[in-house]
């Protein structure tokens, strides 16, 4: 039988200053979405943070669903798990040519912090 924890690993606390990045992910379905990505200063341009921006009518439930979802990447990356682990977790589905995507935008978030942080972010 496996043993829960009472308390989850400690949080890594960001600063309150730190490099954000603004990016453009564009869906499957053509839909631009936009989300800003905060990087942790003490380690090498880690992604610890995403934020939806903009991209989906304001106040619909996509909207909703998109921002809780960046919190709750947000809590995991800031718990310790980096992003390929979340990516290998997530669906994906075969599209018509064939190739697999992601099978929903959350798929498509956790991508999109598994890229290169910006040259600044990284320490020198």
């Amino acid at each position: 039988m496996t043993k829960f924890r009472d308390i989850p690993e400690p949080r890594h606390v960001l600063p309150g200053r730190r490099l954000t990045e603004t990016r453009k992910v564009i869906t499957p379905e053509g839909h631009t979405v936009h989300l800003s990505v905060g990087y942790d200063p003490h380690e090498d341009g880690r992604a610890r943070e995403v934020f939806y921006s903009a991209g989906f009518k304001s106040g619909s439930a996509l909207e909703f669903q998109i921002q809780d979802a960046c919190v709750l990447i947000s809590l995991l990356l800031q718990h310790g798990h980096r992003p390929e682990d979340i990516i290998k977790s997530l669906a994906r589905s075969e599209q018509p040519d064939g190739t697999m995507a992601y099978a929903s935008i959350i798929g498509l978030i956790a991508a999109e912090l598994d890229k290169p942080a910006p040259v600044s972010a990284e320490r020198t």
